[in-house]
């Protein structure tokens, strides 16, 4: 099992506001958008680089300690997002289920002894199997 890729997530407060500050003042790109009627994610890009932002529902935000507000999350793409979990279960490795999600991706996440979030996911279009 070979991971290809890792994009970070960042949670903002105002999507509108940071793809703008990422777009015109960076020269990042908007590569995808999810969420309707107000889209709350989205992956942008420049040359080599994909970051991926989310806004948290804003009642979540207000009552977040200051830690918290700045969620991140690191998202690594392995090539078998299914066989990477089962090895790491396996081995007993404190591990989410392996979930489809309504954006398409079979993903599961751990955290590190440190407390940051790391999150394995792989494009999939298999019908979820949570929402939200």
């Amino acid at each position: 099992m070979k991971l290809t890729a890792l994009i970070p997530m960042l949670s903002v407060s105002d999507l509108k506001r940071s793809i703008a500050f990422y777009r015109d003042r960076l020269g990042f790109h908007v590569i995808n958008v999810f969420g309707e009627p107000e889209p709350k994610w989205c992956m942008i890009g420049r040359d080599n680089i994909k970051l991926m932002l989310n806004e948290p529902p804003r009642e979540e935000m207000d009552t977040l300690p200051l830690h918290a507000k700045n969620f991140q999350v690191y998202y690594f793409y392995p090539d078998d997002v299914a066989a990477l979990h089962a090895a790491w279960k396996d081995d007993d490795l404190a591990v989410t289920d392996l979930r489809v999600t309504a954006y398409g991706m079979k993903e599961f996440e751990l955290r590190d002894p440190d407390g940051y979030w790391l999150w394995f996911g792989q494009e999939s279009s298999e019908p979820p199997t949570v929402h939200e």
